[in-house]
C-alpha cells in the first residue's frame, strides 16, 4: 500500500507499508518529478511488529489532536 503524503509540482513524498511474515515493512520515499532522471529516493525504511505500529499510529493520532485542539481554540 503507497500513499502520498505530500506533492507538489517539485516534490513528492509517500509513505509504503507492506505486510510481511516478518512483520509491516514501512519506507518512507521521495521524488523529485522534475528532476533530469526522476526515481524514487528512500528517506527512512523499518520493520515493525503489529505493535510498534499501532504505536506510530497512536502518536500520529496525538499530534494531530494536539492541532485540532489548539486550532479550536484559536478560533472567535
Amino acid at each position: 500500500m503507497r500513499t502520498t503524503v505530500q506533492h507538489t509540482e517539485a516534490y513528492e513524498l509517500s509513505v509504503a507499508i507492506d505486510a510481511t511474515r516478518h512483520g509491516h515493512h514501512l519506507r518512507l520515499e521521495s521524488l523529485v518529478p522534475c528532476a533530469r532522471r526522476p526515481e524514487r529516493q528512500l528517506r527512512f525504511e523499518a520493520l515493525l511488529s503489529r505493535d510498534e505500529l499501532a504505536a506510530l499510529q497512536a502518536a500520529i493520532g496525538q499530534a494531530l489532536r494536539a492541532v485540532d485542539s489548539a486550532a479550536a481554540t484559536a478560533a472567535p
